[in-house]
């Protein structure tokens, strides 16, 4: 059994939303985009934690803010007659999945929603109880300002199926629970068993108590030895002398005292315990972080998957956790991405939300979803990334698989960058790689509106040659309910590069690029005039003070020969002959014109070839008309 479909309203940042969940899921997105209120919002319904049982009475803050606005507004003009709407917060849970296992099926039959009995429902809701007409003439007189809800008159319920007045049964409802490990989980606290609330207490003190009893006759036997002690009785003895002196007991037996190890209740034993971990163990406190962390998460995955824990009456767990990666070292964040989701049972789903890269690439693509805001509503959307392959039921059932096959393959640390951005620009090389983030800089310099990739979302992908068709596909394809998820997509490839179709003709692979992809009003194929981008960036910049630009960057690139080249070309630049001087170098030679590029005001000097320069207006949503004006006004300047 699993949550396949979850929808809030209303509940904190989130104010209509809903996403599909998979037994397994991945979900992604920018801060702040709510990961968290999701994880928080199953937990109103499924945790058994003491704190949620706080939780589910929510407090205004919790309450959607354009929502409580609009309340505060409507509230403000009641005339008298409209029914007031006070904001309710509901939390839907679609459960399925559970057909083949007999407990499942018997623990939701109260709550199915469709005739098939395929499919349960739980809702968490939210409301207002009290009498709106007589809270309404309370506050009719008030300013927006000073009215405030009333809190106090809510009221939270749970129920099950389409019938609102249907309360969950909390016997059936105990047997399924959440387990949430937050981002600012404290991993070396929870690891010593010192008091009841502490995650390794919890853990042990669920196991079978008499599986414990070998532990209690031992301590037994090591309270004998205490009182066996000649120097323990000699501090019994000089203790009950002082006491005889202090207190106003009369007997002698009153005042004496003993020794004793610990109680034999196994919960008192048990808080005794600390994990060691390692080859020369240490004790937890004096581990580090990351070593801490992969401890934490693998003791609540041990206990959760334990035959112990399955002898209990619990028949559905979600397992929701929140930034694996942190304080791990990127080997381990590969390594751990790879097994955690090998996991997942009929009986446990796991939902991980990550802002890491290289979580990303070794998670399977078919599990991934972003969280993003809507371009106009700004309202929270979801979008599993492959959807675009998935919905296109023209596309060829063999070409669509090897789209996901190469997208899931080529997808390492670095290309899947591209998941947590909506726009995007495409390049073939590492010199583009290299040299477009400052192209741009200078660019949008120029136009007196310094912006760099990152801060308008922009991430830049390269892939290595020319394999754009995959990534294009994905682009092209990613509408969301007539919503484009990624908003633009920047193709910047060179025309050196021949391909032979079915006929094996051969045909000019950018331009057949550009003749597929290049309709969608969110993608965008420029390509260079010449061969290659190094030749057009020699091209454009070949005479006056950009040529001592980029004689400076080869010069640093080939020393001896940059000099001479320089020393010997008396007019514009020879394209072929300073091509060749890096054509075996171009990386290198993109570096050294990126450090050249970086002294003051020798932007200014700096062209940028003309179809780069197209590309970034389509990035920046700029018309041509409207660009040129604006060069004009800055030359002007």
């Amino acid at each position: 059994m699993y949550i396949s479909k979850l929808n809030i309203k209303n509940y904190r940042n989130f104010k209509e939303f809903e996403i599909d969940l998979k037994p397994f899921t991945l979900i992604i997105g920018e801060n702040n985009i709510g990961k968290t209120n999701l994880l928080n919002a199953i937990g109103l319904i499924f945790s058994q934690d003491i704190t949620f049982f706080k939780k589910r009475m929510l407090e205004i803050d919790d309450i959607n803010y354009e929502t409580y606005q609009a309340f505060k507004k409507s509230a403000s003009k009641w005339n008298g007659y409209d029914k007031l709407e006070f904001p309710e917060v509901k939390v839907e849970v679609i459960l399925t999945g559970f057909e083949n296992n007999e407990d499942q099926e018997a623990i939701v039959s109260d709550w199915f929603i469709d005739d098939t009995f395929k499919e349960a429902k739980l809702t968490y809701h939210f409301g207002y109880r009290g009498d709106w007409k007589v809270w309404a003439t309370e506050n009719e007189e008030k300013e927006i300002d000073d009215i405030n809800l009333p809190i106090e008159k809510f009221e939270y319920s749970i129920y099950g199926g389409l019938d609102q007045t249907k309360q969950v049964d909390w016997y059936f409802l105990r047997m399924l629970k959440m387990e949430f490990l937050d981002a600012l989980r404290d991993a070396q606290k929870e690891l010593i068993a010192n008091n009841e609330s502490k995650l390794l207490f919890k853990i042990l003190n669920n196991r079978d108590k008499s599986k414990f009893d070998k532990i209690k006759e031992s301590l037994k036997q090591l309270d004998i030895k205490v009182d066996d002690n000649d120097e323990l009785k000699i501090v019994k003895i000089e203790i009950s002398e002082m006491l005889k002196k202090m207190s106003l007991e009369q007997t002698e037996d009153q005042n004496k005292i003993g020794f004793r190890f610990s109680s034999l209740e196994h919960t008192e034993i048990l808080k005794k315990l600390a994990i060691e971990y390692g080859v020369n163990p240490i004790s937890i406190d004096r581990n580090g972080l990351g070593r801490n962390n992969v401890l934490f998460m693998s003791l609540i995955l041990s206990h959760l998957t334990s035959d112990a824990i399955k002898k209990q009456n619990v028949f559905f767990r979600v397992v929701g956790i929140e930034e694996p990666e942190a304080h791990l070292h990127p080997h381990l964040q590969e390594h751990l991405a790879t097994n955690i989701s090998t996991e997942v049972n009929e009986g446990m789903q796991i939902i991980l939300t990550s802002h890491s890269t290289h979580i990303t690439s070794k998670l399977d693509l078919e599990n991934t979803v972003v969280l993003y805001h809507h371009e106009k509503t700004n309202e929270v959307k979801s979008h599993f990334i492959l959807d675009g392959l998935e919905n296109v039921k023209e596309k060829d059932d063999k070409e669509t698989k090897e789209h996901k096959h190469y997208l899931s393959r080529y997808l390492d640390a670095s290309k899947s960058s591209l998941l947590f951005g909506r726009k995007m620009i495409l390049v073939e090389g590492i010199s583009e790689q290299i040299l477009i983030p400052r192209f741009f800089e200078l660019y949008t310099k120029k136009l007196s509106k310094i912006k760099t990739l990152q801060k308008i979302g922009c991430t830049l992908v390269n892939v290595n040659s020319v394999a754009f068709s995959h990534f294009l596909e994905l682009v092209q394809n990613s509408r969301t309910k007539n919503e484009n998820f990624f908003i633009k997509c920047l193709v910047l490839t060179d025309q050196d590069t021949e391909q032979r179709d079915k006929k094996g003709e051969l045909v000019e692979r950018a331009k057949k690029l550009k003749l597929k992809y290049d309709k969608p009003s969110n993608i965008l194929i420029e390509f260079s005039s010449d061969t290659t981008f190094e030749k057009d960036v020699i091209e454009a910049n070949k005479s006056d003070k950009a040529k001592d630009i980029m004689f400076d960057a080869l010069s640093k690139t080939k020393s001896e020969n940059g000099k001479k080249l320089k020393a010997s070309t008396l007019n514009d630049i020879e394209i072929q002959v300073f091509f060749e001087e890096i054509e075996e170098y171009k990386a290198d030679f993109a570096t050294d014109l990126y450090e050249v590029l970086k002294e003051e005001e020798r932007y200014k000097d700096f062209n940028i070839p003309k179809y780069i320069t197209n590309g970034f207006d389509f990035i920046l949503g700029i018309e041509k008309n409207e660009t040129s004006d604006e060069q004009e006004s800055t030359t002007e300047a």
